[in-house]
C-alpha cells in the first residue's frame, strides 16, 4: 500500500466525520428528514470533491 492511499483514506474517512459533526451540533433543530437531506447531499458532493482530488494527483 503506497503512502499516498494512506493518507486519501485518512482524508476520507476524517470528511465522513466532519459531516457527521456538522450534522449532529449546527443542524440539532431541524426535522429528521431535513438533516438526513442535507447529509446525504454533504456525502455526495464531499466524495466527488474527494475524487477530482485524487483524479488530478496522477
Amino acid at each position: 500500500m503506497k503512502v499516498h492511499q494512506i493518507f486519501y483514506t485518512v482524508g476520507v474517512i476524517f470528511v465522513f466525520a466532519s459531516v457527521w459533526y456538522f450534522a449532529r451540533e449546527f443542524i440539532a433543530d431541524l426535522p429528521d428528514v431535513i438533516k438526513t437531506i442535507l447529509l446525504i447531499t454533504s456525502i455526495i458532493i464531499s466524495f466527488f470533491i474527494a475524487e477530482i482530488f485524487r483524479s488530478t494527483d496522477k
